[in-house]
C-alpha cells in the first residue's frame, strides 16, 4: 500500500470557519465581487458589519488594475505598482482570502507580502460541487470556462532574460481539469522543452486525480509525458511548492516554464516558487474566462500560514 503524507502542519481546515478562526488584528482581503457562492464567504459580510475597517474589498477593473474599497474610499491601484499594493497592507497581520481573486490579483499581493515580511495567511474555499460538462463526448469533466484571453504575464512575474540554453529548459505543468490550457501554453514555446506534469493527488474529492489525468489524457500522449508525472496534494501549496524544488534538484541548471493551470493551492505554491527563483522561473498563465454557475455551494475552507514565508 502507498501511504501518503500527512497535510502540513501550515494548513488548517474547517467545515464552517467562524470569527473564532480569524485572528484579532488580521486584515482580511477578499474579492468584492464573485459569481460563485464561495468566492466572497458570509463571514467577511458578518465581520464588515461589525468592523468595516477589518475588511478591504477587491474589484477587477484590467489585468493590472484593481479598485480597492475601504474604511469607506474607493482608490484605484495599479497591479504593477509595488509601492501602491504594499500600502495596503495596513496591518501586520493579513489574510488574503484568494477564492473569489484571479490569479492576476492575489499574486502580486502575494509577492509584494513576501518582500515585506508581513504575517499572511491565505484562505482557499472549495466548492461543494463542479458543473458536469453537457457533452458526453468532452475529454473534460466539467464545464469550467468560456474562452481564454490568451498567454500574457502575471503582473510583477514579467520575465525579461528568457534562458540561457535551450536546451535546458522544462515545461511543468500543474494538471487540472483542462486538458486544452497545458496543451495551448506548450504549443508556444520552441524549441519544445522537456515536459513535467504534476497531478494533485490526492485530490479534493477521490475521483478528482483520475479525472485529471483523464481531462489531461492528449496532452500527456502528445509529450510522452506519463512517466514524468509527479504528485502534490491537489489543496497543498506547501506540497506543491516541494514537487517543484525537488524537480528543480533532478534539473540543476535547467530554465523553468511554469504553467498555472490546475488547483489553486498549486498556483499559491508554484508563485511561491516563481518569488524564490524568479531568475530562472518564468510563469505562464493564459486568463481563463470563467463561466458562469461552474460551481455550486462551499466546500472545506483552507486556511494555508505563510507566517514564516522565507522557511520556503
Amino acid at each position: 500500500m502507498i501511504t501518503m503524507p500527512p497535510p502540513s502542519l501550515n494548513t488548517k481546515r474547517f467545515k464552517n470557519i467562524t470569527v473564532a478562526d480569524i485572528k484579532p488584528e488580521e486584515i482580511i482581503i477578499s474579492a468584492a465581487d464573485s459569481a460563485e457562492n464561495r468566492g466572497r464567504l458570509p463571514l467577511w459580510e458578518d465581520i464588515y458589519t461589525s468592523d468595516p475597517k477589518r475588511v478591504m474589498w477587491i474589484k477587477i477593473v484590467d489585468k493590472e488594475s484593481i479598485t480597492v474599497i475601504h474604511d469607506g474610499t474607493e482608490n484605484t491601484v495599479s497591479l504593477r505598482d509595488e509601492d501602491a499594493i504594499a500600502k495596503l497592507f495596513i496591518s501586520e497581520d493579513v489574510l488574503i482570502d484568494v477564492t473569489g481573486l484571479t490569479h492576476n490579483i492575489w499574486a502580486p499581493l502575494l509577492k509584494c507580502a513576501y518582500e515585506k515580511k508581513v504575517r499572511t495567511r491565505v484562505l482557499y474555499a472549495e466548492p461543494e460541487s463542479y458543473t458536469p460538462h453537457p457533452s458526453p463526448a468532452s475529454s473534460a469533466a466539467f464545464d469550467l470556462s468560456v474562452t481564454f484571453e490568451g498567454l500574457a504575464p502575471l503582473p510583477g512575474f514579467v520575465q525579461l532574460s528568457g534562458p540561457d540554453d535551450e536546451e535546458k529548459c522544462l515545461f511543468i505543468a500543474m494538471l487540472g481539469f483542462e486538458g486544452n490550457r497545458p496543451e495551448h501554453l506548450a504549443s508556444t514555446l520552441d524549441p519544445t522543452p522537456k515536459v513535467i506534469p504534476v497531478v494533485g493527488a490526492p485530490g479534493f474529492q477521490l475521483e478528482y486525480p483520475a479525472f485529471t489525468v483523464g481531462c489531461n489524457r492528449m496532452f500527456l500522449d502528445e509529450y510522452r509525458a506519463h512517466s514524468e508525472v509527479r504528485y502534490a496534494r491537489a489543496s497543498c501549496p506547501f506540497e506543491a511548492f516541494n514537487a517543484l524544488n525537488k524537480i528543480r534538484r533532478d534539473y540543476p541548471d535547467h530554465y523553468i516554464y511554469l504553467a498555472l493551470v490546475g488547483t489553486k493551492p498549486h498556483a499559491i505554491g508554484s508563485i511561491l516558487f516563481a518569488i524564490k527563483y524568479a531568475d530562472t522561473t518564468e510563469v505562464m498563465f493564459d486568463y481563463p474566462v470563467k463561466k458562469s454557475g461552474r460551481t455550486s455551494g462551499i466546500g472545506v475552507v483552507h486556511i494555508y500560514d505563510f507566517e514564516d514565508f522565507h522557511a520556503y
